[in-house]
């Protein structure tokens, strides 16, 4: 019975000190997303692309674009075009979840107008139920790759999007050309921004220099008869 006694008060020290150590372990960081982003201060003369949306909203817009690209990607939808059977290239991202402009999470700061640009650096802090994502993307479906894409000056911010999105489809491209030599009628599959995307302008354009995780999930053959 003595015996008894003394190993369950063994065992309740030993666990009082297990929660005494954890207690004094540093609290985990929450894990935050982040990048830069800058959009121009004006117009190109003459152009009325972007209509009277002021900078700071356009900032804000491709902000989440990016961000939600970095955490929750896209699913694309790619066909190659073929002279010879008359079919156009056609490339097409849609979101698998977007930021809200109105998520807590989503902080954009460090705001810096120094002309023609403004830029700052965009942040997301990942709460627990973005944490399946991370565990999604990291998985082995995954493969690395990178690209570079234009945009046109002329089309305003929405030719920054124009460079990322054919930054991707290079990349795409090139994973592609790895897994079929012969050229597909479709491609689908999905794709994730990965951290430190680059965009900078070159003789009037855009230019997005990017690395993803592509996972090719259905390749389309052309049939043969």
């Amino acid at each position: 019975m003595v015996q008894q006694i003394t190993h369950g008060i063994f065992l309740s020290a030993c666990l009082l000190a297990l929660v005494s150590f954890r207690s004094t372990l540093p609290a985990q960081e929450p894990r935050m997303v982040r990048a830069p982003v800058w959009v121009y201060l004006e117009d190109v003369p003459g152009n009325q692309t972007t209509g009277d949306t002021p900078p700071i909203e356009n900032l804000y817009s491709v902000a989440r674009f990016v961000l939600s690209g970095m955490i929750y990607g896209w699913k694309f939808s790619y066909t190659p075009s073929d002279r010879a059977r008359s079919v156009a290239e056609s490339f097409t991202l849609t979101p698998i979840m977007e930021i809200p402009s109105n998520d807590p999470n989503f902080v954009v700061e460090s705001i810096k107008p120094a002309y023609p640009r403004l830029s700052c650096w965009a942040q997301y802090t990942l709460n627990q139920s973005d944490g399946r994502w991370v565990r999604y993307w990291t998985s082995v479906l995954f493969k690395s790759a990178q690209g570079r894409g234009y945009g046109e000056r002329t089309a305003e911010t929405e030719g920054i999007r124009q460079a990322y999105t054919r930054a991707m489809l290079l990349a795409i491209r090139q994973n592609a050309r790895s897994m079929e030599k012969n050229k597909p009628k479709e491609i689908h599959g999905e794709i994730l921004l990965r951290e430190g995307p680059r965009l900078f302008a070159d003789e009037g354009r855009f230019v997005a220099e990017v690395k993803v995780l592509i996972h090719i999930s259905e390749i389309i053959p052309y049939r043969s008869f």
